[in-house]
């Protein structure tokens, strides 16, 4: 092999290389990571060295329509669904813009003074009548639900604005985890067997 087909050989390399690094595997390991990411919300937990189950929602335990998705989750699963990657030369960064993400996913309490409006009062009658098991517009029972007890309160309340504390457990979807990092590195080692297969054939010619 003459001098020349070894600088073409190191050449046809090293541009493999540099796309390898900055273009194809920031692309698969971002899709990755989202998959593993939104994975966390299907198992109601988050994965790392096998599964941390999220604290159980009082919603789980109600009667409404909405008891049987687990928590972080609805029918719009809006939350696990705003997951995306943002590949750049070398790197990958992960993020979910939704405004409360961050809150669920470290865990925290808030301090809210929302206005009272008759669109809440609705919602919050909806609840009651929903938590309490009765359909339409029927009698409710003299003993409520807790739960349904507390949307009573707020749909009689004479307030216009009130003050909402909230604590919010933890319930991380989005971090570093064992089994991302084995997959990661499959993938890596995977893209270093293909640009040494990449070598062998050039090398052949």
């Amino acid at each position: 092999m003459d001098a020349r087909n070894i600088d073409k050989i190191v050449g046809k390399l090293k541009d493999e290389v540099v796309r390898e690094v900055t273009d194809r595997l920031p692309r698969k390991v971002g899709v990755i990571a989202v998959n593993q990411f939104k994975q966390n919300f299907r198992e109601s937990g988050f994965v790392d060295g096998g599964l941390h189950p999220w604290k159980r929602t009082r919603r789980q335990d109600g009667k409404g329509t909405d008891a049987r998705y687990g928590p972080l989750t609805s029918a719009r699963n809006h939350l696990m669904s705003s997951v995306e990657a943002h590949p750049e030369p070398g790197q990958v960064t992960i993020d979910d813009p939704v405004p409360y993400a961050a809150l669920h996913n470290e865990g925290g309490d808030i301090t809210t003074h929302p206005s009272v409006t008759g669109r809440m009062r609705k919602y919050a009658w909806h609840k009651v009548y929903t938590l309490a098991g009765i359909r339409g517009k029927g009698k409710l029972p003299k003993e409520l639900p807790p739960e349904a007890q507390k949307w009573k309160g707020l749909a009689l309340t004479p307030k216009s604005r009130i003050t909402v504390h909230a604590h919010i457990p933890k319930r991380q979807f989005i971090g570093d985890s064992a089994e991302l990092r084995a997959k990661i590195n499959n993938t890596i080692s995977q893209s270093i067997e293909r640009i040494k297969d990449g070598i062998t054939r050039l090398s052949a010619h």
